[in-house]
């Protein structure tokens, strides 16, 4: 039997809006899944006529769901409304798309204001902050326990000041059911630890595909400064990366040694995995998660034994007779020492 791509968007009601939408143009159904720092997006486009229907109401919400059919459906979370755009003309028709982010992201990102926070470990940290928004947190357990003597929000938003202090920690920040997580970034594991499924993609010669990988980022060395206050000296902390040659100097100093150690081992991790960048179409498979490790197959020996990271997967559904799944996968290098 033929499997089929399903589509469930649950709206405030509770009730499932895809039947509705089906038959009144809807023409394809997308959802981002990014693996951390930027919120998760979906989009409706449909074709339309006028009378032009109006905007969603601010702050509509909807769930999205999706999967083969014949089996268990994957819960991609919940969104609202952040915007829409109508166009087109009398020769083509008319389009409208409304496009929603992570409900998680959008309700963490309303407050800016400032606190700070003595002796705390990084785990501790990230609790108290989404707790200001009434969530949770889960992180990864190498960044859990990591003291820090003192740290600032200033005039910050809980999300960018978590970003920001996660970074520095080598992890990253996304939201999931009400929780805020933090993830080792490129570890190609869950904030709890798990490892992921591996993401394979084979090459397919009706499938599109690009890779590039450059020297620029692959650094043999880096060093990060912080200052002694004992020796009252400025002094730097030597780290070692995937290249053969060059120095990366970290631009703003740490404010001690074990932070200058954890901060330069993070940027020059971030310098890494921008070396590789390839974008890959595939078929669409509910088990693919942003953050999962990807391997190549049939692209050439060095590329196909590249150590590679999915940085976001776009799943796009289309509904007309030829409609189906695709799913393309942005790749970046995960590779993160010699």
């Amino acid at each position: 039997m033929l499997r089929k791509p399903i589509v469930r968007v649950i709206g405030q009601s509770g009730g499932d809006l895809f039947p509705a939408w089906s038959g009144k143009g809807l023409i394809s159904a997308s959802f981002l899944d990014n693996d951390g720092g930027e919120a998760d997006e979906i989009e409706f486009e449909f074709s339309i006529s006028p009378p032009f229907p109006d905007s969603p109401a601010e702050g509509t919400k909807y769930r999205f769901l999706y999967g083969w059919s014949e089996h268990s459906l994957r819960d991609a979370g919940l969104f609202t409304y952040q915007s829409d755009r109508l166009g087109g003309d009398p020769e083509s028709g008319y389009t409208m798309a409304i496009t929603a982010r992570s409900a998680d992201f959008v309700d963490a990102d309303k407050e800016e204001s400032s606190e700070h926070f003595d002796d705390k470990t990084a785990g501790e940290i990230f609790r108290q902050i989404a707790a200001r928004s009434g969530k949770s947190a889960i992180v990864h357990p190498s960044i859990e326990n990591i003291r820090l003597p003192y740290r600032l929000r200033w005039r910050q938003s809980p999300t960018a000041f978590a970003q920001d202090l996660a970074s520095e920690l080598g992890g990253t920040v996304k939201y999931a059911n009400n929780t805020l997580l933090v993830p080792r970034r490129n570890s190609g594991q869950t904030a709890s630890g798990q490892t992921l499924p591996t993401i394979i993609i084979p090459f397919k010669d009706d499938q599109s595909f690009e890779i590039s990988s450059e020297a620029k980022g692959k650094f043999k060395e880096s060093s990060t400064g912080w200052f002694d206050p004992i020796s009252g000296l400025g002094k730097f902390f030597d780290g070692t990366s995937i290249g053969s040659a060059g120095r990366y100097v970290s631009l703003h100093p740490a404010r001690s040694e074990a932070e200058a150690e954890l901060t330069g081992k993070a940027e020059i991790a971030e310098a890494a995995r921008a070396s590789v960048s390839g974008s890959f179409d595939a078929d669409g498979d509910p088990d693919a998660m942003a953050g999962a490790p990807a391997k190549l197959q049939g692209y050439g020996a060095s590329r196909d034994a590249a150590d590679l990271v999915a940085s976001s997967i776009q799943h796009t559904f289309t509904f007309d007779d030829s409609g189906g799944w695709i799913m393309s996968i942005e790749v970046a290098n995960r590779e993160a020492k010699a």
